[in-house]
């Protein structure tokens, strides 16, 4: 979880989702028919006991509904309080083993880089990351009792010392869009508190980069329509360009920025991290500020609202994505 967001926005999220929804109302969405289909994101979650329950009947919410695939964007538990144990992994994973969809997961910060904190049982992160590796990110395909094929990067690259650690990068395509996640974490992505960690974020900002490369070069073919990329980490869009150029961000951050120009084609930044349902579109650099028109920013809901977020993907020309809220009413 991003320290530097404040509870009370946070409390807020509800109001902002409406205010949001009613704002995107000029996209409307698109009819259920062969030339579209919707995704769900979620993210941010399962922090207590009331949440557990409430995550239980928002999985069964999300069954119910028609979509091609759920993608969840990392924080699976709370980031202090919360030790990081095996047997935490494993029920995360024989949960979203049980969605209806084909269910894909990037982790997040609360999952690996602050399990380092005494109330997480003070665990090293860097082997708790190989954890997640293990369990989750053992097979190129998603979670869920309908399974997608997905492209790893561990397995692209396996050849490569470097590359062929991160098989938690994953790709997709789906009737012409490139989907694309990427370990991009909070807490200033694992830099600052050691040198083996921050040697760790340098060879991953590396190996996101490349990735990043990857996924534009496929979403440049003639039947691809748009591109969307995932990440835990919000890479500083409410700070000022002054904070952000301090951060670790900065790398990737020119890199996306770069490619989805050259790009053009309509591109999605979807992450979590700091707990609110926005929509940016176009997106704003975090960098400098400047607009980048073809590319629509999103972030998720996250505790203490239980929600989840549609998105709607058309292939009409310019705008094929449309984004609205889930509107899953947890129980009190």
């Amino acid at each position: 979880m991003n320290k530097r967001t404040s509870f009370l926005l946070a409390s807020a999220a509800t109001a902002i989702a409406l205010i949001l929804t009613a704002s995107c109302a000029n996209e409307a969405v698109l009819p259920a028919d062969s030339s579209s289909f919707s995704f769900g994101l979620i993210g941010d979650q399962q922090y207590n006991a009331a949440q557990e329950k409430q995550f239980s009947a928002l999985l069964t919410a999300i069954n119910s509904e028609p979509l091609a695939f759920v993608v969840h964007v990392g924080d699976f538990k709370a980031g202090g309080n919360s030790p990081c144990t095996d047997e935490l992994f494993a029920a995360r994973f024989a949960e979203f083993d049980q969605s209806r969809h084909p269910f894909i997961y990037t982790p997040g910060d609360n999952d690996w880089v602050d399990c380092r904190h005494p109330s997480n049982g003070a665990m090293a992160p860097l082997d708790r990351l190989r954890k997640l590796r293990e369990l989750f990110f053992a097979a190129p395909k998603s979670l869920g009792r309908s399974s997608l094929a997905l492209n790893l990067q561990g397995d692209m690259f396996a050849a490569d010392p470097l590359l062929s650690r991160y098989r938690e990068n994953a790709m997709w395509v789906h009737q012409g869009v490139v989907f694309a996640t990427f370990n991009i974490q909070g807490s200033n992505d694992n830099l600052g508190f050691d040198a083996a960690n921050d040697a760790e974020q340098r060879e991953r900002t590396q190996a996101n980069i490349r990735w990043l490369n990857e996924a534009t070069a496929r979403a440049k073919s003639d039947d691809i329509i748009g591109m969307a990329v995932f990440s835990q980490a919000n890479p500083g869009f409410e700070e000022s360009p002054a904070h952000v150029a301090k951060s670790a961000y900065v790398p990737f951050l020119n890199a996306f920025e770069a490619e989805a120009e050259r790009l053009g084609k309509p591109i999605l930044y979807v992450h979590g991290d700091s707990h609110q349902f926005r929509v940016d579109n176009p997106y704003k650099s975090p960098l400098d500020r400047r607009e980048i028109k073809n590319v629509t920013r999103v972030e998720g809901y996250g505790s203490p609202n239980v929600n989840w977020v549609r998105v709607t993907v058309g292939k009409q020309s310019g705008k094929p994505f449309s984004i609205e809220s889930g509107r899953f009413l947890p129980m009190k």
